[in-house]
């Protein structure tokens, strides 16, 4: 009987070479899906930064049910004196924050306040450096670490003071409107400036809901301010949340952004401001904002606008269309009177609650 060979069994290892095709594919297969897991993880973030804006804005139509208005975007201390705080008068202005905390579940830091002062008083510490995680866009993180202002002021012997942060701001309209009592400003002259105050939420605002005759829903209350890109030192001093004045007020000056595709060197020293009251986000071709009907839409960079005019003479990329009608003196700088020769852009129009635009919800 003829027997047929045994054949040698073969090693159950691999080469290398199989080997490094194995580990080449799964290298592939990792850059193909880590886009989109990263896609998926801002997404969440974006999502979870809209139903921040959308409490916020609920906040602040049940303010404005129970109050009659909506809050004061700086509200003066009851105790309307230069002794409001240590410092001025201009450190003790109160943002609209603490004003809606019963309406995001935060009594207790309401009633820990005593509106009569301004928020510049060391006994508040505790309350005035809360980190709220409704204030925080999970794609702007550093906003809950919070910041420490160290007093440049001798004698003042209460620095480091701790202060927590806000990743949003009330829209105070097309440009920016100074408080009331801020050092400088004789009593006509801020006449004048009360002419900027064209949105919600500004300096001792008291906006009822039906003088928004633009309608709420083509009107912004609320819009994103990045903190994370502010230099160290600008971190130092901005985006303080129970601050009301520009920590938590902003403009419709320029489009979402707009800082991000101009030259850096124009957004440093007297150029901060560009940076510090414009809008901004993390969140991929815009921002959100949130409407005074409640709803929050994410507007995107692109949306028309002011154009800015980088050869301005006077101002390097001020908007064209916009003027600087006078020049209110102040011992905090110089503020400006403005007035327009060209209309609003869709932006712009959108920041104002009684201009009278035809708005359509494709335009943004």
């Amino acid at each position: 009987m003829m027997r047929v060979p045994s054949r040698r069994s073969r090693s159950g290892g691999f080469t290398l070479i199989e080997l490094l095709v194995v580990i080449a594919i799964i290298a592939v297969l990792i850059a193909l899906l880590l886009p989109a897991v990263q896609s998926a993880r801002e997404a969440a973030r974006r999502a979870s930064c809209t139903n921040n804006l959308k409490q916020l804005g609920l906040a602040l139509l049940n303010y404005e049910s129970a109050n009659g208005c909506f809050p004061s975007g700086g509200m003066v201390p009851t105790a309307a004196s230069v002794g409001w705080s240590p410092l001025t008068p201009y450190f003790s202005y109160w943002s609209f924050f603490p004003g809606i905390c019963p309406y995001i579940e935060q009594q207790q830091i309401y009633n820990s306040f005593n509106f009569a002062n301004g928020y510049y008083i060391p006994s508040w510490a505790t309350a005035n450096a809360s980190h709220l995680s409704v204030l925080a866009c999970p794609s702007d993180p550093t906003v809950l670490d919070g910041n420490g202002y160290y007093s440049s002021t001798p004698g003042q012997g209460w620095a480091p003071y701790n202060m927590g942060l806000t990743s949003y701001r009330g829209i105070c309209g097309p440009w920016y409107q100074p408080p009331r009592h801020c050092e400088g400003i004789a009593p006509s002259n801020y006449t004048l400036l009360q002419q900027n105050a064209l949105g919600v939420l500004y300096h001792s605002s008291a906006v009822k809901l039906a003088s928004i005759t633009d309608g709420t829903s083509n009107t912004l209350a609320l819009g994103e301010y990045v903190y994370g890109r502010l230099s160290q030192a600008d971190q130092n001093c901005w985006h303080w949340w129970v601050a009301g004045n520009t920590d938590t007020i902003g403009t419709c000056m320029y489009a979402p952004n707009l800082q991000g595709t101009l030259d850096p060197v124009e957004f440093t020293d007297n150029a901060a401001s560009l940076l510090v009251l414009s809008q901004s986000s993390n969140h991929p071709g815009g921002a959100n904002h949130a409407f005074c009907d409640g709803s929050v839409h994410f507007i995107k960079n692109t949306i028309q606008s002011w154009p800015p005019d980088p050869a301005n003479p006077i101002v390097p990329y001020w908007p064209r269309g916009l003027t600087w009608t006078a020049n209110i003196p102040t011992n905090f700088g110089t503020f400006g009177v403005f007035s327009t020769t060209s209309p609003y852009g869709v932006y712009q129009s959108l920041s104002t609650r009684n201009g009278g635009e035809v708005i359509s919800s494709d335009q943004y």
